[in-house]
């Protein structure tokens, strides 16, 4: 029996060490994502806009230079806007997260253009996101009616 115990203690100890190491080569978190949504698309479209709040926890500036889903065809970074009296939408080609700062995507201001979602068995999409050096990181999208309050 005390072998039994000496090679439990031997597997548990090397499969604690190689989930350690496994872990030093990781990059400690550089973004925190909260609030995220997609409103619903309207009956028989298959665009919308996402929404979500994006903490660059980092000293230094982020700059997302594009966004991608497995269910989702393509995304675009859009600023909605005024001139002359006229609401219209800009496409944009990157967004910056100041360091220590949060990026916020809300309704009227920033956000993100979905183009022919597909219908998913979940109220959700995983939307990958890509930054300058290498940066990736996901967050999950909860489709909702409203924005969440």
């Amino acid at each position: 029996m005390s072998l039994l115990t000496v090679k439990n203690i031997r597997w548990l100890a090397s499969s604690t060490l190689i989930v350690l190491l496994a872990s030093c080569g990781q990059s400690p978190t550089k973004v925190s994502v909260d609030g995220a949504w997609v409103r619903t698309p309207l009956p028989s479209k298959t665009t919308t806009a996402a929404y979500v709040l994006i903490k660059n926890l980092t000293k230094d500036a982020i700059t997302l230079t594009s966004a991608d889903s497995e269910t989702i065809g393509a995304i675009e970074f859009h600023k909605s806007e005024t001139r002359d009296g006229r609401h219209r939408m800009v496409k944009l080609d990157s967004l910056e997260i100041p360091a220590k700062d949060t990026l916020k995507l809300e309704p009227g201001g920033l956000h993100l253009m979905l183009f022919r979602i597909k219908e998913v068995e979940e109220d959700r999409h995983v939307i990958n996101f890509h930054a300058e050096g290498d940066l990736t990181f996901q967050a999950t999208f909860e489709i909702l009616d409203d924005a969440p309050e």
